[in-house]
């Protein structure tokens, strides 16, 4: 089942988030599940900040240091963001800016409903 779609038109301004990583409270968990429900959570209060939700995301770009992890993140974003599809990208990336980070994400939001 995918969790994205392949092209989303929007002719509203645009929110960019920037990469998003792991470390909450100066802790960063071992799990990329907790790790990727750090990063996501981070994205939603952002979002949330503009008023707006997850409905409003229109492409996110994941980068995991590992391609074993892909299981683990689908079903963290399926859990988080259900019927939502956004236009997705994933990069295997070689390392992120601190070795722990398993996982970042940055996400486009748009200010309008996206159809």
């Amino acid at each position: 089942m995918p969790i994205y779609t392949n092209s989303l038109v929007s002719n509203a301004p645009f929110l960019f988030i920037s990469g998003q990583t792991p470390e909450e409270n100066n802790n960063i968990p071992d799990s990329i599940q907790d790790q990727t429900h750090i990063v996501l959570q981070k994205i939603n209060s952002l979002i949330a900040e503009h008023n707006l939700d997850l409905t409003n995301l229109v492409k996110v770009n994941v980068y995991i240091t590992d391609a074993s992890y892909l299981p683990d993140v689908r079903s963290v974003v399926t859990e988080i963001f259900g019927e939502i599809k956004p236009a997705v990208t994933l990069v295997v990336v070689a390392g992120l800016i601190n070795e722990q980070f398993k996982i970042e994400i940055d996400a486009t939001a748009s200010f309008a409903k996206v159809e």
